[in-house]
């Protein structure tokens, strides 16, 4: 009889990983850390590296890439830097005004400016 429990419960695993539903762990194990995941260009060869962020080392997060998911530094802040035109230069000190999130005001992140170094921007959402 254990051994038909242990089938039993070894199929039910397979159905659950074949619907896609996450593996029941442990109280705590998927907790999800702090920050916000930056937007990723999708990985096309769908590799999952993690399935959730406690599977990530240090304080890295198990963020979304397309079809895949990589361990990667969240950003403090919620948004992404915007894209940069280097064709449009635009207006600024070109020097770092930051190193990250927590040192611009409010909602503002630290991101690449047009010439190459680092200002606090207005995310994009």
């Amino acid at each position: 009889m254990p051994a038909r429990r242990l089938g039993l419960l070894v199929a039910a695993l397979l159905l659950g990983l074949l619907l896609g539903l996450p593996p029941v762990t442990g109280a705590g194990a998927g907790a999800e850390k702090t920050g916000v995941c930056p937007a990723l260009e999708a990985d096309v060869n769908c590799t999952k590296e993690c399935l959730s962020d406690a599977e990530c080392a240090d304080n890295l997060k198990c963020c979304p890439a397309g079809c895949a998911a990589v361990c990667q530094m969240p950003n403090e802040k919620k948004g992404s830097c915007p894209q940069i035109d280097l064709a449009f230069p635009q207006l600024g000190f070109c020097v770092n005004k930051c190193q990250e999130d927590s040192q611009c005001p409010s909602n503002m992140k630290c991101c690449l400016n047009g010439c190459g170094k680092m200002s606090c921007v207005t995310p994009v959402f």
